[in-house]
């Protein structure tokens, strides 16, 4: 017998009569307007047809299965469920076509077989439970009896009744992604059986709202994200949907903090398209999320509105690969923001927080210096010993990398060994290394000064001195950073070490080295990096892990200069771009 969950929290979210299904997202009233919307605007037009197309594809792929691909996650299914759904979910009810109706029950079939959803790895639950609650309430008006109490079963017992023993912290309190994504998923589970189980669904969304408005901290003070854009969207999206289904049934009053953490966004992705991955993800171009759209059309700023529209008309690019593919992406359509002017955006931008981080750029062309640097602390959710660290761009390519986070099932990987792997030590981080050592790994937060503008020069420093604990007095890393012509300095200015001061950077460039002067080159540009020591020598090294289990990161170099200890040491290297 299931356990029913009571909460002593009282809200007047789920009405006496909801709507009739389909109501998530996507009620009956919207289809005409998107149809008329795709016709008069070029990129929704893309992305309908990008959509139908991966629809398409999935008529012949695999219905999912209880598979756990890396041994202790269900995830990939449930995500794979996700994405199978809502593409031919969304394509029989644009098209009508009843191909994408069967394939998406194949779909709520399979999953809803399960002999559960893997509760230990309770993502795997909220993500499961979101495919399932929506491909039912979107086809709900062609169900049979039969199949409606097949669904309605499995979100009841798989689902909700699932989160009755919880005893980690996503359901306690706001921690971290998980409270976000597993929220969201169960606050759709129980709208969409509400009619079905209203005492659990009353109960369950009463807690899952008052849990997703507690994770608005995680954006405060001004917009970033402690755990990543990577995670930004993972966490914002699940965000998203609970606040669209609020929205639904009662005025919603969004807080600022909503349009800021836009806005950080747009300054975390350099000109060649890759965000700042910092924390556990890995290097690539950016995606373009639901809970972007919604944001930039719910805020209505914009600057937000013209990043999101441009972002994902660069993914149509010729040059670009793959188009958008992520598992929302009907989501992604149908929160799209009409085109809407808007002028550049400041060249620069900080933002404090539990992560502290800045951006600089020359401008908003693609082939723009760009350089992102943060502080922060490795004790952060997905932290690495990252304080102090860079990415940087020009011309189009990223030429310093984050090497991104390695693989999850490493032992220890989110426990006691979590900094004995290498892509989470300073040591391959584009930032100091004193004596040979690590970062403190629960540093307090390294904060920065807001960016001083003189000129065309944009300044900030960063107060290093909390992650180098027992190894120095104080450290601190400025920046000056110069649009017109575009370079900067980074000068590192360490009190009393206890060894060697280590500064290195990880490239994927062609590099040549002649004492203090580096020339990277790439695609036909140059980065000429100079110390300002003429008696030190730049040194260049394999970025390979020192254990095989780990990733490889090949065709990775650490470019780096080392100072010998001194009482007050300045290090400083200037980098220009040609």
């Amino acid at each position: 017998m299931r356990t029913l969950l009571v909460f002593t929290l009282s809200v007047g979210f789920l009405s006496a009569t909801q709507p009739p299904h389909p109501r998530l997202f996507f009620p009956p009233d919207a289809v005409a307007p998107l149809k008329a919307r795709i016709a008069a605007d070029p990129l929704a037009k893309q992305l309908d047809a990008t959509a139908i197309g991966q629809a398409d594809a999935c008529l012949t792929d695999r219905a999912v299965r209880y598979e756990l691909a890396d041994g202790k996650r269900l995830l990939s299914e449930s995500r794979r469920a996700i994405r199978c759904v809502l593409l031919t979910a969304y394509a029989w009810r644009m098209t009508g076509d009843a191909r994408y109706f069967e394939r998406c029950v194949g779909e709520l079939d399979a999953a809803c077989a399960f002999k559960d959803w893997h509760p230990s790895h309770f993502l795997d639950v909220a993500e499961m439970a979101t495919a399932v609650a929506i491909g039912y309430d979107w086809l709900y008006p062609k169900l049979s009896s039969e199949q409606r109490q097949r669904y309605e079963k499995a979100l009841i017992a798989d689902g909700l009744s699932a989160v009755a023993n919880r005893k980690d912290g996503w359901w306690k309190g706001a921690t971290n992604n998980w409270s976000q994504v597993c929220s969201g998923g169960m606050m759709l589970a129980a709208d969409a059986v509400s009619e079905v189980d209203p005492v659990l669904s009353k109960s369950m969304i009463a807690h899952c709202r008052h849990l997703t408005q507690t994770c608005e901290r995680f954006y405060k003070p001004e917009g970033a994200y402690p755990e990543g854009p990577a995670y930004w969207h993972y966490g914002t999206t699940y965000h998203v949907l609970a606040m669209a289904l609020m929205e639904r049934d009662e005025p919603l009053k969004l807080d600022p903090i909503w349009k800021m953490t836009g806005n950080f966004l747009l300054h975390a992705t350099g000109s060649s398209g890759m965000p700042f991955n910092y924390a556990d993800a890995g290097p690539g171009q950016a995606e373009c999320s639901p809970a972007q759209t919604w944001l930039a059309t719910r805020t209505h700023d914009p600057l937000a509105i013209t990043a999101v529209r441009a972002l994902l008309t660069r993914r149509f690019a010729p040059s670009e690969k793959h188009p958008p593919g992520d598992r929302f992406l009907p989501l992604t359509l149908l929160w799209l923001p009409a085109a809407s002017p808007a002028p550049d955006p400041a060249l620069h931008a900080s933002f404090q927080g539990e992560q502290s981080l800045a951006f600089f750029r020359s401008d908003w062309s693609n082939n723009a210096l760009w350089l992102g640097i943060k502080g922060g602390t490795p004790a952060a959710s997905h932290g690495h010993m990252d304080c102090g660290s860079f990415v940087l761009d020009w011309a189009g390519s990223r030429w310093f990398h984050d090497l991104g986070s390695d693989d999850y099932n490493l032992p220890g990987y989110f426990g006691n060994q979590r900094f004995s792997y290498f892509r989470l030590q300073n040591l391959s981080h584009n930032t100091l290394i004193i004596g040979g050592k690590l970062q403190t790994p629960k540093a307090k937060p390294c904060p920065l000064t807001p960016i001083e503008t003189r000129g065309t020069t944009a300044s900030t420093t960063i107060n290093l001195t909390n992650a180098y604990q027992g190894q120095c007095t104080q450290a601190t890393r400025k920046v000056e950073f110069n649009a017109k012509p575009p370079q900067l300095n980074l000068t590192d200015h360490v009190l009393a070490p206890t060894g060697p001061v280590r500064w290195q950077a990880i490239t994927d460039a062609k590099v040549s080295v002649a004492g203090p002067l580096a020339t990277l080159e790439k695609d036909g540009h140059r980065l000429i990096l100079t110390c300002a020591s003429p008696t030190l020598v730049w040194h260049l090294a394999d970025a390979t892990s020192p254990n095989p289990a780990e990733k490889s990161n090949r065709n990775r170099q650490i470019l780096s200069i080392e100072a010998p200890a001194a009482a007050d040491l300045t290090l400083s290297v200037r980098i220009v771009a040609e």
